[in-house]
């Protein structure tokens, strides 16, 4: 989304309160009943589940301007259907729901930026299904990254994207449903062939010509998926 759009939006929503969360804070809990719409105004937010089995199951990731929970905002759910976690120091904008509608119908703009946003985000859940789908661990991670890569990162000079999410060997292994020793074997496969390359504490770097190579899917290499 370019500056100027995000300028107008905050500009919309400069009025609503602002209400900060520290990194790991919870701010909706699963079956909770929101007061409140909120939208991102800076930082990243995880939304997840957790299985019977006590594991974290990813669900996505919001950037700013991004609106959650929305199935209750747009009363397709009672209360949240999923957990949301500040993934980074946030702050969101809480407006009340029928306020945040409101506002939607009045300006067609922001109207077509969030159909935008929900057209990337069903791509999005469409290609980490289809990673998830993949049998070989491998297959699962290159798909996994280059739906990150599409959704969730920044150009470099170079060929190549940087995440903008932090992630360690135990976010891939909850993303791709691998253990977290198979994740870290083959993400060092991966960065050994120039897929990728990381460090301790540093952001992954993806060389998006051997990645879209390493696909053999031509379809969906050609996608593009940044909001």
């Amino acid at each position: 989304m370019d500056s100027t759009r995000q300028k107008e939006i905050r500009d919309l929503l400069s009025d609503y309160p602002l209400r900060n969360y520290r990194k790991g804070e919870i701010i909706l809990f699963q079956g909770e009943a929101p007061r409140v719409a909120y939208v991102l105004h800076k930082g990243m937010v995880k939304a997840y589940n957790i299985s019977s089995s006590g594991d974290e199951k990813p669900i996505g990731f919001y950037g700013p301007n991004s609106l959650f929970p929305a199935s209750w905002v747009l009363g397709k759910a009672p209360s949240a259907i999923y957990y949301y976690e500040a993934f980074t120091d946030v702050s969101v904008y809480c407006v009340p729901p029928l306020e945040y509608i409101e506002i939607l119908k009045a300006n067609p703009d922001l109207l077509y930026i969030e159909l935008q946003s929900y057209v990337a985000d069903e791509m999005g859940k469409c290609m980490r299904l289809n990673a998830l789908q993949h049998s070989r661990a491998s297959d699962k991670l290159i798909y996994t990254l280059h739906y990150l890569a599409l959704s969730h990162s920044k150009r470099l000079a170079t060929d190549g994207v940087e995440l903008e999410l932090l992630l360690t060997h135990q976010d891939f292994a909850n993303l791709t449903g691998l253990t977290r020793e198979t994740t870290a074997t083959e993400l060092n496969k991966l960065k050994k062939a120039g897929i990728i390359n990381y460090g301790k504490h540093t952001a992954y770097k993806i060389n998006l010509t051997k990645l879209r190579a390493a696909l053999n899917d031509q379809f969906i290499a050609d996608l593009q998926l940044n909001k």
